[in-house]
């Protein structure tokens, strides 16, 4: 074959192909720009139902579709005054259900629904699902929050927020923010709202700022909040709602970014705490007999507790907030058990202090012998009284209930307690509710309602022991609860518990 003639018709060849090639690209273009990828929209879920437990929301595409393909999930449980995350989901139109957890089982079939409806997933927008009211007859309230991008804005140095009421009234609540180096008198109005109202965005100077809450009619500041900064150029929502706690203040606002809830608390609204008397009688405390009186003070103000004996708690005291020194002393004899403990009181607190007694073997000689003289006994111990600060919790779920349990059972046979709590139809080796606590300790556990037989266990070489054993019924109206364990000759166990209300 002539080698002039080949090249020509390879050439000819080639030069008819090109064209089809390009068309069948601009083909598969063609076929693929009807493929285009989903446009998204964004769905938070905001739990206000105060007397409601953690929530779980499932968002399904199609209810009668069992095709794997199909959208469908369940989000973590958000609890009272807390946002989920914000999650991207194709637009369109999904089924919701907002349900809580009554057994044990998390699955989405094991949930007791609470509401079910449907929402639009909307392009470019967030649908923001708030879960209101009392939680035996809850509403779903869905705002459309627009997405707003301003990571390129550099030069304005500008964030966005939007105000949503959540504060059940009759009528509206005014808005100011000032700068944090200004008063009331230089605040800019940000907007009137009524309950259930969300404000369109509004944007403002990256900076530290001062929200004021203010009766419309009478114009009087409801709410003062402490400075805030806002140093991204992000969106944020602040949601007015009912301040649950024993606070002198109503109003609380929670700053929703796009991770997490900041709480703002009026800086005007007094704490309060109470104390405990754990510290048991013992030979290196003669002049003590049972009984506390507990002084604080700072350098603006001082209070006393009443005495309040071993066992007990004292009568709340409402403080202003700040730091505090506090003292113990004997009722009888007014003599000085402990002084310059720190108490800490922000803004709302609601606390509770366990003052405790702890035996400390002495080893003055510090070669870790504490027994000198080999007759099998500690040569001196010393004792000293500490302190343990906790926050008493604030909500109230109808369908579960937090115990915390505090460990004052002081023996030289164990370091540790377990606790278990075990239902009719369980074994303490087949609960899954336990606790292990070190003296001086405390720990926190949720259980729904039910009833509870208590076991207190220690290990005492290879033998398991019971020190004591009680039952626990949890209902509708129990309260959060203190669970205090403490050594007790009286008694024929030799241990005793208390169950009190936080």
């Amino acid at each position: 074959m002539n080698i002039e003639k080949s090249f020509n018709f390879s050439v000819r060849f080639w030069l008819h192909l090109v064209p089809m090639v390009f068309i069948s690209v601009i083909l598969l273009s063609a076929c693929g720009s009807g493929d285009e990828e989903d446009t998204t929209g964004n769905l938070r879920f905001y739990n206000l139902s105060s007397n409601a437990p953690a929530v779980y929301l499932t968002i399904d595409e199609d209810l009668t579709d069992e095709d794997e393909d199909a959208f469908e999930k369940t989000y973590t449980g958000v609890n009272f005054k807390s946002i989920s995350a914000s999650t991207s989901i194709s637009t369109g139109n999904y089924a919701y259900e907002i349900a809580f957890q009554n057994d044990d089982s998390k699955l989405r079939d094991d949930l007791e629904i609470l509401l079910e409806g449907n929402v639009d997933i909307i392009e470019a927008s967030t649908q923001l699902l708030v879960l209101n009211g009392n939680v035996n007859a809850p509403e779903l309230l869905t705002y459309d929050v627009a997405i707003i991008d301003d990571e390129d804005d550099i030069e304005d140095d500008l964030f966005n927020i939007q105000v949503l009421n959540m504060y059940e009234s009759n009528k509206g609540i005014s808005i100011y923010f000032s700068k944090d180096d200004e008063t009331f008198n230089e605040a800019v109005f940000v907007g009137q709202l009524n309950y259930k109202t969300l404000l369109d965005n509004q944007k403002f100077d990256q900076d530290s700022y001062i929200m004021y809450l203010v009766d419309v009619d009478t114009n009087e500041i409801l709410f003062e909040s402490d400075t805030i900064t806002f140093a991204y150029p992000s969106q944020y929502i602040l949601s007015i709602r009912k301040n649950t706690t024993e606070s002198s203040s109503s109003y609380v606002i929670d700053v929703i970014s796009n991770s997490a809830v900041t709480e703002l608390i009026d800086v005007n609204t007094q704490s309060t705490f109470k104390a405990y008397n754990a510290i048991k009688s013992h030979d290196l405390l003669p002049e003590y007999e049972g009984n506390l009186t507990l002084h604080i003070d700072n350098v603006d103000y001082s209070a006393t507790v009443d005495s309040f004996s071993y066992g007990m708690f004292s009568d709340k005291l409402v403080q202003e907030n700040g730091d505090y020194s506090v003292s113990l002393n004997t009722a009888e004899t007014n003599s000085v058990i402990i002084e310059n403990h720190l108490l800490t009181l922000p803004e709302n607190a609601n606390k509770t202090v366990f003052f405790y007694l702890q035996e400390n073997n002495v080893d003055d000689d510090n070669d870790g012998d504490f027994d000198e003289n080999n007759d099998g006994i500690v040569d001196e111990v010393e004792v000293s009284v500490h302190s343990l600060v906790l926050d008493n919790k604030d909500t109230q779920s109808i369908f579960d209930h937090e115990i915390t349990t505090l460990n004052f059972i002081d023996s030289d046979k164990f370091l540790f307690v377990k606790v278990y709590f075990v239902r009719n139809n369980e074994m303490i080796s087949t609960t899954p509710y336990a606790q292990s606590i070190s003296y001086g300790l405390s720990s926190s556990i949720t259980l729904l309602n039910n009833t509870y037989t208590v076991y207190v266990v220690a290990q005492d070489g290879t033998s398991e022991l019971v020190l004591t054993t009680f039952e626990v019924v949890l209902n509708e109206e129990s309260p959060p609860q203190f669970m205090v364990l403490e050594n007790d000759d009286s008694t024929a166990s030799g241990y005793r518990v208390t169950l009190a209300e936080q």
